[in-house]
């Protein structure tokens, strides 16, 4: 009797296994670094390097954006608390999710990592060289944890397609991120076909303020090269000063007198809702959490800074304040299209991307894109 009972438990656990195992198999993928990745898929237990990933997920999960994680990173609270509030009002229990200082800014703890044991650790291919110098990747790789780098952040508009397939891939949720990506290269597709009809001298220069007021209102001036917001302004039809100064895609910072003596005839600023968390923060409050009338406000105190009122663009109120936070996520299409009717408004008269971002927030998100994420100067 007792010999029977153990073979009908053996059979179950058996079973069990057999139904685990088809729902979760190793597939290979080639992640944004060109590594190749042997990940049990679809994952279960993700841990985030960086927070904002959040909005990512939840196009693949538009009802369950919390689905999987299972620890992240301190972004979400430090960089983007408006982001955090505004899934917080209907998941609370975002908050009860660990969290670990970002990579950027310390050492990455294999010892937690390895006490969560998550199926798959996700990381912004910014940090693929310290990883790899520090020796954590390779530490990573020996004790059995996938690790797959996407971007959202260096090269958006040519790694957001791949980096949205390679997570449809492991999350199993293929025809979610292809539904996605397809909008995604509608919209792209359209914008750089009219930009390609410009001549050289129809581009007009652009100046892009990272970070505007962060810390004070004497904060300038730091600017993007050739990647991130750099290159939403290239593909929009604007000429980047940015990209003459620095050839690494996330720039530098230049003084305000160079700024003057360039004089660009747009002036782009990434802002965003800084007030909780940013001491002395004058930036304009842009976001999910932004009010149209204070964001104004903000915008026009900042035209009247003293050494940067010279400037023919502040003169001519040809300037835009954009939500910082599009530089790392897959939304990073409605900037470029906000940028390319800032500069170009006849050539994109019909475009909407305010029609376009709450499309994108109602289809694929659990938010309803409400907020403020772009004002221009009155």
């Amino acid at each position: 009797m007792l010999k029977g009972l153990i073979s009908k438990i053996s059979y179950i656990i058996l079973g069990l296994a057999f139904s685990l195992s088809s729902y979760s198999a190793p597939i290979t993928v080639t992640d944004i670094a060109g590594r190749t990745v042997s990940v049990n898929a679809p994952v279960s237990k993700v841990m985030l390097a960086d927070s904002r990933v959040l909005v990512a997920l939840n196009i693949l999960h538009p009802q369950t954006p919390l689905k999987g994680i299972i620890a992240w990173d301190d972004a979400l609270i430090k960089k983007a608390p408006d982001l955090s509030a505004a899934y917080g009002v209907n998941f609370p229990e975002l908050k009860d999710i660990p969290v670990f200082p970002n990579p950027y800014t310390t050492d990455f703890s294999v010892e937690k990592a390895l006490i969560a044991q998550p199926d798959l650790l996700i990381f912004d291919i910014g940090l693929q060289s310290k990883l790899t110098e520090s020796g954590t990747l390779s530490l990573l790789e020996k004790s059995g944890l996938p690790v797959i780098f996407i971007d959202f952040r260096q090269y958006p508009l040519k790694n957001t397609v791949p980096s949205m397939q390679l997570l449809g891939r492991v999350f199993g949720e293929e025809k979610q991120a292809e539904e996605f990506n397809r909008f995604y290269q509608q919209k792209l597709e359209l914008i750089r076909s009219r930009v390609a009809t410009l001549t050289k001298e129809q581009r007009p220069t652009v100046f892009i303020e990272r970070a505007v007021g962060v810390t004070g209102e004497d904060y300038c001036c730091k600017t993007f090269g050739n990647g991130n917001f750099g290159e939403f302004v290239e593909t929009a039809g604007g000429n980047n000063l940015g990209s003459q100064w620095f050839s690494t895609g996330m720039g530098g910072e230049i003084n305000e007198e160079q700024l003057i003596h360039s004089n660009p005839y747009y002036y782009l600023m990434t802002a965003a809702d800084w007030d909780s968390t940013r001491k002395g923060s004058v930036s304009v409050p842009l976001g999910y959490t932004g009010e149209k009338q204070k964001s104004q406000d903000r915008l026009a105190a900042l035209l009247e800074r003293p050494k940067l009122r010279p400037l023919e663009a502040f003169q001519h109120k040809r300037v835009l304040a954009l939500y910082q936070q599009y530089y790392d996520t897959p939304f990073n299409i409605i900037a470029v299209e906000a940028i390319a009717k800032f500069i170009h408004p006849e050539l994109f008269a019909d475009l909407d991307p305010q029609a376009d971002s709450d499309y994108l927030h109602k289809t694929f998100t659990a938010l309803d894109g409400s907020g403020v994420f772009w004002v221009q100067a009155q």
